[in-house]
């Protein structure tokens, strides 16, 4: 495992549990490597030369800016290379490795919070056939769902993932904040939210979607954008989303 950040963390201990052996956990920051190998009872190193130079897979999980640069110094070893980024082509491994691929988490993956293993999907690629039976195997001893895409396919999920949790997190964050101005508790929101992504398992969400601007609310519209006058930047984001809102509508 070259990582050892949220992802590497999440999937390291998903392999450990169904019996898979860890030979390496590396990290360019010693008390990372050693905290997960510790966690894992593996060797964990921040020295490159004592990562072992064969194992069936190196899997970089590493930010996206990284893992070209990581995979040139690691140029020589022998085994199936993958990286774990949704937005990043298999192809940066093409002339460095002979067998890579990618086995991409399509989840957000934070180091405190547990995920059950089997509930995370993951997309996979590779270069040959043969790299891609052996990226498959190990995605399915760990997951209930592992689909095949190519790089600009992965790219357009990766995008669609960000609309879906990045962003939606940030208007959370948004909204927060607004209730902290007027001295409420964020807690306020707990029961809407919960009833938000609850209705997101049964129905979809056009059909989920309430609010002012899907009942084409002019006046409450207004009110709201007056209320944001002091944060012209939100006022922004709030009209234009409400915009969208109304567009989807026609």
């Amino acid at each position: 495992m070259i990582g050892a950040g949220n992802v590497s963390t999440h999937i390291s201990r998903h392999f450990h549990s169904v019996g898979h052996r860890i030979s390496c956990i590396y990290s360019r920051t010693e008390e990372s490597a050693l905290r997960l190998s510790g966690e894992l009872g593996v060797p964990g190193t921040a020295d490159r030369e004592q990562v072992p130079r064969e194992a069936d897979f190196f899997i970089l999980c590493v930010p996206d800016q990284a893992v070209a640069e990581l995979a040139e110094q690691f140029r020589g070893y022998r085994g199936t290379w993958v990286h774990t980024a949704g937005a990043l082509s298999m192809e940066l491994f093409e002339g460095i490795y002979k067998q890579y691929g990618v086995l991409y988490p399509l989840q957000s993956l934070s180091r405190d919070r547990k995920i059950r293993k089997n509930r995370i999907p993951f997309l996979v690629e590779a270069s040959s056939p043969s790299a891609l039976e052996k990226i498959t195997d190990l995605a399915n001893s760990i997951s209930e769902r592992v689909e095949e895409v190519d790089s600009f396919t992965r790219l357009k999920v990766h995008l669609a993932a960000v609309f879906a949790n990045n962003f939606s997190n940030h208007m959370i964050h948004v909204a927060q904040q607004l209730l902290e101005e007027a001295t409420l508790d964020p807690g306020l929101l707990d029961s809407l939210l919960e009833e938000t992504f609850h209705k997101l398992r049964e129905m979809d969400s056009y059909s989920a979607q309430t609010g002012p601007a899907m009942r084409g609310d002019r006046e409450t519209i207004n009110k709201h954008t007056e209320l944001l006058k002091d944060h012209p930047e939100l006022q922004k984001l709030y009209t234009f989303i409400s915009r969208d809102i109304e567009r989807s509508r026609e």
